[in-house]
Protein backbone atom coordinates (compact mmCIF):
# COMPACT_ATOMS: atom_id res chain seq x y z
CA UNK A 1 0.00 0.00 0.00
CA UNK A 2 1.30 3.56 -0.83
CA UNK A 3 3.26 5.60 1.62
CA UNK A 4 2.73 8.62 -0.36
CA UNK A 5 0.33 10.96 0.78
CA UNK A 6 -1.12 14.33 -1.08
CA UNK A 7 1.41 17.51 -1.78
CA UNK A 8 0.00 18.95 1.20
CA UNK A 9 1.26 15.87 3.21
CA UNK A 10 4.87 15.31 1.94
CA UNK A 11 7.87 17.02 3.88
CA UNK A 12 9.14 19.60 1.53
CA UNK A 13 12.84 19.47 0.49
CA UNK A 14 12.45 21.66 -2.53
CA UNK A 15 13.93 25.07 -2.30
CA UNK A 16 11.01 26.57 -4.09
CA UNK A 17 8.12 28.56 -2.23
CA UNK A 18 4.83 30.04 -3.24
CA UNK A 19 5.57 32.88 -0.22
CA UNK A 20 5.46 36.02 -1.94
CA UNK A 21 8.61 38.06 -1.23
CA UNK A 22 8.46 40.62 1.53
CA UNK A 23 5.08 39.35 2.85
CA UNK A 24 5.85 39.14 6.44
CA UNK A 25 3.75 39.64 9.62
CA UNK A 26 5.81 42.83 11.02
CA UNK A 27 4.67 44.67 14.15
CA UNK A 28 3.01 47.34 11.80
CA UNK A 29 0.69 44.55 10.45
CA UNK A 30 -2.61 43.97 12.82
CA UNK A 31 -2.58 40.42 13.79
CA UNK A 32 -5.59 39.92 11.69
CA UNK A 33 -4.43 41.01 8.91
CA UNK A 34 -0.97 38.76 9.60
CA UNK A 35 -3.71 36.04 10.07
CA UNK A 36 -5.30 36.90 6.78
CA UNK A 37 -2.02 36.52 5.15
CA UNK A 38 -1.22 33.24 6.65
CA UNK A 39 -4.28 31.89 5.42
CA UNK A 40 -4.14 33.68 1.84
CA UNK A 41 -0.44 33.13 0.70
CA UNK A 42 0.95 30.06 -0.41
CA UNK A 43 3.15 28.41 1.89
CA UNK A 44 7.30 28.19 0.98
CA UNK A 45 10.12 28.65 2.63
CA UNK A 46 9.89 31.84 4.32
CA UNK A 47 12.24 34.84 3.47
CA UNK A 48 13.50 35.88 7.18
CA UNK A 49 16.42 34.50 8.57
CA UNK A 50 16.53 35.95 12.08
CA UNK A 51 15.76 33.72 15.08
CA UNK A 52 13.30 35.16 17.80
CA UNK A 53 12.59 33.78 21.42
CA UNK A 54 8.68 34.33 20.67
CA UNK A 55 7.78 31.61 19.08
CA UNK A 56 3.67 33.24 18.45
CA UNK A 57 4.93 34.08 14.92
CA UNK A 58 5.58 30.76 13.76
CA UNK A 59 3.13 28.89 15.70
CA UNK A 60 0.49 31.45 14.52
CA UNK A 61 1.77 30.47 10.63
CA UNK A 62 1.79 26.66 11.32
CA UNK A 63 -2.29 26.84 12.79
CA UNK A 64 -2.96 28.80 9.43
CA UNK A 65 -1.03 26.14 7.72
CA UNK A 66 -3.21 23.50 9.47
CA UNK A 67 -6.38 25.52 8.75
CA UNK A 68 -5.79 25.28 5.39
CA UNK A 69 -4.22 22.22 4.20
CA UNK A 70 -7.22 20.30 6.69
CA UNK A 71 -9.83 22.42 5.41
CA UNK A 72 -12.01 19.59 4.01
CA UNK A 73 -10.76 16.77 6.60
CA UNK A 74 -12.98 15.25 9.58
CA UNK A 75 -12.84 17.63 12.39
CA UNK A 76 -12.92 16.69 15.81
CA UNK A 77 -13.21 18.94 19.00
CA UNK A 78 -14.65 19.08 22.64
CA UNK A 79 -13.08 17.68 26.11
CA UNK A 80 -12.73 13.66 25.68
CA UNK A 81 -12.31 11.18 28.60
CA UNK A 82 -11.98 7.78 26.84
CA UNK A 83 -9.86 6.56 23.62
CA UNK A 84 -10.56 8.11 20.68
CA UNK A 85 -9.87 6.60 17.18
CA UNK A 86 -9.31 8.86 14.21
CA UNK A 87 -9.63 8.28 10.48
CA UNK A 88 -7.64 10.43 8.10
CA UNK A 89 -7.35 13.01 6.88
CA UNK A 90 -8.71 14.28 10.59
CA UNK A 91 -7.85 17.59 12.33
CA UNK A 92 -8.49 17.54 16.16
CA UNK A 93 -8.50 21.19 17.63
CA UNK A 94 -9.05 23.26 20.56
CA UNK A 95 -9.79 19.85 22.32
CA UNK A 96 -8.84 17.96 25.75
CA UNK A 97 -8.30 14.71 26.78
CA UNK A 98 -7.87 13.04 30.18
CA UNK A 99 -8.00 9.28 31.25
CA UNK A 100 -7.72 6.59 28.82
CA UNK A 101 -4.76 4.51 28.39
CA UNK A 102 -4.18 5.80 24.88
CA UNK A 103 -5.62 8.98 24.20
CA UNK A 104 -5.67 9.35 20.47
CA UNK A 105 -5.39 6.29 18.19
CA UNK A 106 -4.59 7.27 14.58
CA UNK A 107 -5.76 5.05 11.22
CA UNK A 108 -5.86 4.99 7.21
CA UNK A 109 -9.63 6.18 6.76
CA UNK A 110 -11.12 5.75 3.28
CA UNK A 111 -8.62 7.04 1.43
CA UNK A 112 -5.87 5.31 1.36
CA UNK A 113 -3.59 8.07 -0.44
CA UNK A 114 -4.68 10.27 2.24
CA UNK A 115 -2.92 9.11 5.40
CA UNK A 116 -2.77 12.70 7.38
CA UNK A 117 -3.93 14.00 10.43
CA UNK A 118 -3.51 17.28 12.23
CA UNK A 119 -3.86 18.54 16.46
CA UNK A 120 -4.09 21.97 16.65
CA UNK A 121 -4.62 23.57 20.24
CA UNK A 122 -4.86 20.50 21.59
CA UNK A 123 -3.81 19.19 25.73
CA UNK A 124 -3.61 15.82 26.73
CA UNK A 125 -3.10 15.24 30.42
CA UNK A 126 -3.92 12.32 33.75
CA UNK A 127 -3.72 9.71 31.54
CA UNK A 128 -4.38 5.94 33.09
CA UNK A 129 -3.13 2.68 32.11
CA UNK A 130 -4.29 -0.88 33.82
CA UNK A 131 -1.14 -2.42 32.07
CA UNK A 132 2.26 -1.70 31.23
CA UNK A 133 1.46 0.20 28.69
CA UNK A 134 0.16 3.64 27.34
CA UNK A 135 0.66 6.90 25.16
CA UNK A 136 -1.30 9.89 24.63
CA UNK A 137 -0.98 9.96 20.55
CA UNK A 138 -0.36 6.85 18.70
CA UNK A 139 -0.09 5.77 15.58
CA UNK A 140 0.11 2.06 14.85
CA UNK A 141 2.39 -0.40 13.14
CA UNK A 142 -0.06 -2.27 11.47
CA UNK A 143 -1.41 0.52 9.71
CA UNK A 144 1.34 2.46 8.20
CA UNK A 145 2.30 5.55 6.11
CA UNK A 146 0.82 8.26 8.48
CA UNK A 147 1.72 11.80 8.29
CA UNK A 148 1.27 13.55 11.41
CA UNK A 149 0.69 17.47 11.67
CA UNK A 150 0.83 19.10 15.43
CA UNK A 151 0.60 23.00 16.40
CA UNK A 152 0.54 24.04 20.14
CA UNK A 153 0.11 20.57 22.10
CA UNK A 154 0.63 19.96 25.31
CA UNK A 155 1.05 16.84 27.14
CA UNK A 156 0.96 16.27 30.76
CA UNK A 157 0.22 12.54 31.04
CA UNK A 158 0.74 11.97 34.86
CA UNK A 159 2.10 8.18 34.02
CA UNK A 160 3.81 6.35 36.75
CA UNK A 161 7.57 7.28 37.16
CA UNK A 162 10.23 5.41 35.56
CA UNK A 163 10.61 1.86 36.53
CA UNK A 164 11.92 -0.70 33.99
CA UNK A 165 9.77 -1.92 30.59
CA UNK A 166 8.03 -4.75 32.30
CA UNK A 167 6.72 -2.88 34.70
CA UNK A 168 6.12 1.07 33.30
CA UNK A 169 6.56 1.03 29.07
CA UNK A 170 4.37 4.06 28.86
CA UNK A 171 5.00 6.99 26.76
CA UNK A 172 3.65 10.91 25.34
CA UNK A 173 3.72 9.88 21.45
CA UNK A 174 4.24 7.16 19.57
CA UNK A 175 4.94 7.12 16.12
CA UNK A 176 5.05 3.06 14.88
CA UNK A 177 4.71 2.69 11.38
CA UNK A 178 4.55 6.78 10.38
CA UNK A 179 6.07 7.99 7.40
CA UNK A 180 5.96 11.26 8.69
CA UNK A 181 6.23 13.46 12.05
CA UNK A 182 5.74 17.51 12.02
CA UNK A 183 5.26 19.47 15.00
CA UNK A 184 5.34 23.22 15.78
CA UNK A 185 4.77 24.46 19.37
CA UNK A 186 4.98 20.79 20.96
CA UNK A 187 5.02 20.86 25.22
CA UNK A 188 5.63 17.54 27.09
CA UNK A 189 5.59 18.32 30.90
CA UNK A 190 6.45 16.76 33.69
CA UNK A 191 8.08 14.00 32.11
CA UNK A 192 9.06 10.63 33.93
CA UNK A 193 8.12 7.55 32.18
CA UNK A 194 9.75 5.54 28.74
CA UNK A 195 9.78 8.06 25.83
CA UNK A 196 8.39 11.40 25.70
CA UNK A 197 8.55 10.87 22.03
CA UNK A 198 8.88 7.42 20.44
CA UNK A 199 9.79 8.29 17.02
CA UNK A 200 9.60 5.82 14.09
CA UNK A 201 8.97 7.86 11.57
CA UNK A 202 10.66 7.81 8.34
CA UNK A 203 10.82 11.79 8.78
CA UNK A 204 11.04 14.28 11.71
CA UNK A 205 10.91 17.70 11.68
CA UNK A 206 10.03 19.02 15.59
CA UNK A 207 10.38 23.02 16.39
CA UNK A 208 9.87 24.60 19.72
CA UNK A 209 9.54 21.89 21.34
CA UNK A 210 10.11 21.52 25.12
CA UNK A 211 10.55 18.46 27.05
CA UNK A 212 10.73 19.19 31.35
CA UNK A 213 11.28 16.07 33.37
CA UNK A 214 13.20 13.09 34.81
CA UNK A 215 11.73 10.43 32.37
CA UNK A 216 13.92 7.60 31.06
CA UNK A 217 14.99 8.57 27.33
CA UNK A 218 13.02 11.89 26.12
CA UNK A 219 13.61 11.19 22.82
CA UNK A 220 13.76 7.81 20.77
CA UNK A 221 14.91 7.39 17.12
CA UNK A 222 14.26 4.76 15.50
CA UNK A 223 14.94 5.48 11.38
CA UNK A 224 18.22 7.29 9.66
CA UNK A 225 15.76 9.86 9.29
CA UNK A 226 16.50 12.76 8.21
CA UNK A 227 15.31 14.27 11.77
CA UNK A 228 15.25 18.08 12.50
CA UNK A 229 15.25 19.61 15.69
CA UNK A 230 14.75 23.83 15.89
CA UNK A 231 14.26 25.61 18.86
CA UNK A 232 14.16 22.54 21.28
CA UNK A 233 14.68 22.91 25.44
CA UNK A 234 14.88 20.01 26.86
CA UNK A 235 15.50 19.59 30.85
CA UNK A 236 16.10 16.42 32.36
CA UNK A 237 17.50 16.59 36.42
CA UNK A 238 19.57 14.67 36.99
CA UNK A 239 21.18 14.35 33.38
CA UNK A 240 21.93 11.07 31.59
CA UNK A 241 20.41 10.11 28.20
CA UNK A 242 18.28 12.46 26.73
CA UNK A 243 18.29 11.11 22.58
CA UNK A 244 18.47 7.65 21.93
CA UNK A 245 19.22 6.10 18.61
CA UNK A 246 18.53 2.93 17.27
CA UNK A 247 21.67 2.90 15.19
CA UNK A 248 24.09 5.92 14.92
CA UNK A 249 25.93 4.65 11.85
CA UNK A 250 23.02 5.59 10.50
CA UNK A 251 20.57 8.35 12.04
CA UNK A 252 21.09 11.90 10.18
CA UNK A 253 20.09 14.65 13.07
CA UNK A 254 19.88 18.66 12.28
CA UNK A 255 19.80 20.63 15.52
CA UNK A 256 19.57 24.34 15.40
CA UNK A 257 18.97 26.68 18.29
CA UNK A 258 18.65 24.02 20.81
CA UNK A 259 18.96 23.17 24.63
CA UNK A 260 20.01 20.43 26.34
CA UNK A 261 19.78 20.77 29.86
CA UNK A 262 21.29 24.07 29.20
CA UNK A 263 23.81 23.02 27.01
CA UNK A 264 23.29 24.01 22.96
CA UNK A 265 25.60 20.91 21.52
CA UNK A 266 24.86 17.44 23.23
CA UNK A 267 27.67 16.05 25.11
CA UNK A 268 28.62 12.44 24.24
CA UNK A 269 26.86 11.39 28.25
CA UNK A 270 23.81 12.64 26.70
CA UNK A 271 23.59 9.94 24.25
CA UNK A 272 22.86 6.61 23.64
CA UNK A 273 22.95 4.32 20.46
CA UNK A 274 21.48 1.08 20.43
CA UNK A 275 24.20 -0.56 17.03
CA UNK A 276 26.89 1.76 15.63
CA UNK A 277 28.59 4.68 17.24
CA UNK A 278 29.57 8.45 16.16
CA UNK A 279 25.79 9.51 15.12
CA UNK A 280 25.45 12.32 12.16
CA UNK A 281 24.51 15.32 14.39
CA UNK A 282 24.68 18.54 12.39
CA UNK A 283 24.44 22.18 13.91
CA UNK A 284 23.55 24.12 10.60
CA UNK A 285 24.87 27.49 10.54
CA UNK A 286 21.16 29.16 9.11
CA UNK A 287 17.97 28.54 10.31
CA UNK A 288 16.88 25.24 8.09
CA UNK A 289 13.67 26.86 7.74
CA UNK A 290 15.57 29.30 6.00
CA UNK A 291 17.20 27.17 3.08
CA UNK A 292 14.14 24.98 2.14
CA UNK A 293 15.01 21.76 3.89
CA UNK A 294 11.96 21.78 6.33
CA UNK A 295 8.53 21.87 5.14
CA UNK A 296 6.07 24.66 4.70
CA UNK A 297 4.14 24.16 7.54
CA UNK A 298 7.45 26.38 9.76
CA UNK A 299 8.31 29.59 9.28
CA UNK A 300 11.04 31.06 10.88
CA UNK A 301 10.41 34.98 12.13
CA UNK A 302 12.12 37.96 12.14
CA UNK A 303 12.79 39.83 15.44
CA UNK A 304 9.04 42.29 15.84
CA UNK A 305 7.32 39.74 13.37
Amino acid sequence: MSRRGPPLGRPIRSRAGGMRRGTRCTANIARALCLALAFGVAAGAPKADTPTDDADCGTSWAKAWIERAFAGADRRTGQFTKRVALETPVLVHDATLSGPRVGFSVWHGGDPQDRRAAFRNVTISDLRSSDIYGAGIKTNRKDGGIRLFLADVTIRPGWPAWESYATTNYDAIVLDGAAAFHAQSLRIADWNADSAIDNKADVSQIVDLAISGPGHRPLRYWTPGPHYLVGARIDKPGGGTLIWFDDCSTVSLHIYDSLFNGVPRLRPDQISCATGNAPAILYPARDPRTTGDMHPMFRACAAGD
